[in-house]
């Protein structure tokens, strides 16, 4: 979620506050192994891991690096982290990313490297509003509602265009128009429009697109038809939350992780869209980059959880088990 308080430090209950190099208020935080913080003058900052310079400067193999500032020509207006790549939007709309390029995730291809440790930026895109990295791909959405792709993306997503080990130019996706924002990656994701449908491709594997049909094949992005007016989706381990207009939270897909919110944990998953009882007024809902769970933000700024809390990282006094239901917590 974005920070709004003008705070300038990082902390988790039990863990250290990190001090952050620079003094504005804190408006996204981006976090893979390396965690990128956007402020809200547009500077950003990098720490964590940096084994494939993904936090900038000289390769680190053994241990973590503390926050520091990454060099950009611009202010940037979004961030994103995929396993070992960075990204930042700029506020031109061009794109910058660092990090990892084996699978042409910075969208170029490295002569003698598999890593750039210094942001540049990623040829052929403009008019950039959004990223959404995933672990050796992107996606990145237009401010005139396009989708485009590279890195580790599958030929059903992206046809013909396909490479390996990675598609290095970034190319239009198909079938996708006037899209507000995309959620999960090129093998299987979903794409939200302006006017609230839902766009859904890859796999259905454990109801995950939504479609109650079992595809023997991938699907390609299509519409789906059960759930309307949505204003912000998220999806992880194989589950989906959607937040709809009127403040109410519809999921489906596995509930492996606890992701349905319904009070147990079970191999039995949701095929269609199904209301999450018990949370209302929702605004936003988020999902853990690594966490398997679900965070919903209220309209009165409260926030309300479920899923799977291995490590505490719902915030609700439970770890090493799952939070079944939703419920008020940080």
């Amino acid at each position: 979620f974005q920070a709004e308080d003008g705070i300038r430090d990082v902390a988790v209950t039990g863990v250290q506050t990190c001090a952050l190099p620079i003094s504005a208020a804190v408006t996204q935080i981006a976090a893979s192994l390396q965690v990128l913080v956007l402020f809200a003058d547009g500077a950003v900052a990098a720490l964590g891991n940096n084994r494939s310079g993904q936090a900038t400067g000289p390769q680190d193999l053994r241990g973590f690096v503390a926050a520091r500032r990454v060099s950009l020509p611009i202010k940037a207006v979004q961030i994103a982290a995929g396993g070992d790549t960075s990204y930042a939007v700029l506020e031109n709309g061009r794109v910058m990313a660092w990090g990892r390029g084996y699978e042409r995730e910075l969208g170029v291809m490295l002569e003698g490297t598999t890593f750039r440790t210094t942001p540049d930026y990623v040829p052929g895109l403009t008019n950039i509003k959004e990223i959404v990295a995933s672990e050796h791909s992107a996606l990145a959405v237009t401010r005139d509602g396009e989708v485009w792709a590279w890195g580790d993306q599958p030929a059903r997503f992206v046809g013909s265009a396909a490479q390996s080990p990675g598609l290095e130019k970034p190319v239009r996706v198909a079938g996708l128009t006037g899209i507000e924002t995309v959620v999960g990656s090129g093998a299987d994701g979903f794409a939200l429009t302006r006017d609230g449908r839902v766009f859904a491709w890859g796999y259905n594997e454990r109801g995950r697109l939504g479609t109650d049909v079992a595809l023997d094949d991938a699907l390609p992005p299509t519409e789906l038809t059960a759930i309307r007016d949505v204003v912000s989706i998220a999806t992880t381990s194989g589950a989906v939350a959607a937040v709809k207009r009127d403040g109410t939270v519809w999921v489906w897909g596995s509930n492996a992780q606890g992701g349905l919110g319904n009070g147990v944990v079970s191999d039995t998953p949701a095929r269609t869209p199904q209301a999450l009882k018990g949370v209302t007024s929702a605004a936003v809902v988020r999902a853990g980059t690594h966490g398997r769970h679900f965070i919903v933000r209220r309209t009165d700024g409260s926030l309300i959880g479920w899923g799977n809390t291995d490590w505490g990282q719902l915030g609700a006094g439970l770890s090493g088990r799952h939070q079944q239901i939703g419920r008020a917590h940080v």
